[in-house]
């Protein structure tokens, strides 16, 4: 998924957005700034009331009743701010005495006279609410903000002997904080003084940092939207060059396919994409010089090197007929010679050749089947003159799309390998199938001594012969091996060699998808 250029980023613009918003949620901390500024404000405020309220349980003399008179004397003052989130309750009398609570004080408000409306009020609907991006986010950053400032519920039995703080989230995003503050009297505690105050997270979100978080969507946006555009503009364009050349590098021929490469979009652009699309055709321009160059070379070496040798060989001919015994068998020599240079002339040139049809030559559906069966046919003669046995196993209707002349080059050299290395009244097998699992699988075998282990990888080498001596081949190169795994390689194929368990000699396999 994420192996393409235009993929890793836009993934890296997703993950920069993600993370500068985690960074922008994580590091909001306004809202806990108020709330430490409230506690903070709870405390002093505890403070003042303790020291305001202290000399009237200090003066024994008072009932509980007139105690309770002088407190809510002195805290129902209107200078005082705050005491309607106060309660004081008494600390000695088997039952709870509440001295003084500002949510319910005793004296009541002013009376208020409305008249009723003539109509009655509509009954309120709550109305459903679509999807509310910023509310997301509000969620996400009060889960967070909970997990750093939300405390465990006071006991109120510890409010004798210390002081004790509280801040618990009751409902939705209602914060309560309270003190709750021991007053003494001569070490002993008498009551116990409980303040509290509230915050609404909501509210103090939305309200400071809505147009923050607006501008930040804003820049995420547009971020994302020049980032793309970049990205397209560099990952599209090698994208589609990408899709050129493996598509044209998959195609019938290589050399009219490079020459067709141009792309006039790329030829004008002055960035880095169209730099590395001028560079690409020239480096095709050179391919293409290098393989018509590589033919004509080698067929003109040819050309000039098998005229001189023509010559050697006939001359040596009529040489021979006139020398006597000595000298006829010097001028064999030379003849020999000069027929294993011809014959590996006409190899080289082969090769070049072979090299340049694999990439120029137009490729074809064909019948692999029946160009075997021919081929088995042209070897039967030989094989009986040898007194050996071709047998053959070939599934029929087995197609392949490739070069169909130098793929039967390639069981040619195969087939002229084994019966030159089959025992005397030997056999030489040849099998063909085909597989969903293993494609087409073609065996060549024989009865012959193998090819030791040592050997198999470098029967494939230029110039390369595993005979020596009085088992040369007469004419032989070493180029036989060599351009037959060429052949099967640039058909996507292999070629490998190892020893027949039947037969007993060397078994070659070719393996063509």
């Amino acid at each position: 998924m994420f192996r393409g250029i235009l993929s890793k980023i836009l993934g890296l613009l997703v993950m920069f957005n993600l993370a500068l918003w985690a960074f922008v949620i994580a590091t909001e901390d306004a809202a806990l700034v108020e709330i430490r500024s409230k506690k903070d404000r709870l405390f002093e405020r505890s403070n003042f009331y303790v020291k305001l309220l202290q000399p009237i349980f200090q003066q024994d003399e008072l009932s509980e009743f007139d105690r309770r008179l002088a407190i809510e004397a002195v805290l129902l003052d209107s200078a005082l701010a705050g005491t309607d989130r106060l309660k004081l309750s008494s600390l000695l009398a088997d039952t709870q005495l509440t001295y003084f609570d500002g949510a319910n004080p005793r004296i009541s408000a002013p009376i208020e006279v409305r008249p009723l409306p003539d109509a009655p009020e509509p009954d309120f609907t709550p109305q459903a609410h679509g999807f509310d991006p910023f509310e997301q986010l509000f969620v996400l950053y009060k889960s967070l903000f909970d997990l750093q400032i939300v405390t465990e519920p006071y006991e109120p039995k510890r409010a004798r002997f210390t002081r004790q703080f509280q801040l618990l989230n009751p409902v939705s995003d209602l914060y309560e904080l309270s003190y709750l503050v021991p007053i003494r009297v001569d070490g002993r505690p008498r009551a116990v003084l409980e303040l509290s105050d509230s915050y609404y997270l909501r509210e103090a979100y939305f309200g400071k940092n809505k147009s923050r978080l607006m501008v930040l969507t804003g820049l995420s946006g547009i971020t994302i939207v020049f980032g793309a555009l970049l990205a397209i503009s560099i990952a599209m364009p090698i994208r589609r060059l990408s899709r050129r050349l493996n598509r044209r590098l998959k195609a019938e021929t290589l050399v009219e396919q490079l020459e067709g490469f141009e792309i006039e979009a790329f030829e004008t652009r002055r960035d880095e994409v169209g730099r590395l699309y001028r560079n690409l055709s020239r480096l095709h321009q050179q391919i293409i010089t290098l393989f018509h160059d590589k033919e004509r070379f080698a067929a003109d070496v040819s050309h000039e090197l098998k005229n001189p040798i023509a010559s050697i060989i006939a001359n040596t001919q009529n040489a021979m007929a006139e020398a006597n015994t000595a000298e006829r068998e010097k001028f064999a020599a030379i003849q020999n010679q000069a027929v294993r240079m011809n014959k590996l002339i006409s190899e080289i040139s082969e090769a070049a050749i072979v090299d340049h049809d694999l990439v120029a030559a137009k490729r074809e559906w064909f019948n692999f089947s029946e160009t075997i069966g021919d081929l088995i046919g042209f070897f039967e003669p030989a094989a009986k003159e040898a007194q050996l046995r071709l047998t053959f196993d070939i599934q029929s209707h087995v197609h392949f799309i490739g070069l169909p002349d130098r793929l039967a080059r390639v069981v040619i050299n195969l087939v002229e390998n084994a019966l030159s290395f089959a025992d005397p009244q030997g056999q030489v097998r040849v099998t063909l199938s085909k597989t969903w699992r293993q494609g087409i699988v073609l065996t060549v075998a024989d009865t012959g001594p193998g090819v030791p282990m040592a050997d198999r990888s470098k029967i494939f080498e230029r110039f390369y012969s595993a005979r020596e001596g009085q088992d040369a081949r007469e004419g032989n190169s070493g180029l036989g091996l060599y351009i037959c795994q060429q052949i099967i390689e640039a058909h996507g194929g292999s070629l490998t060699v190892t020893q027949c368990p039947q037969l007993g000699g060397a078994l070659f396999e070719i393996t063509l998808s």
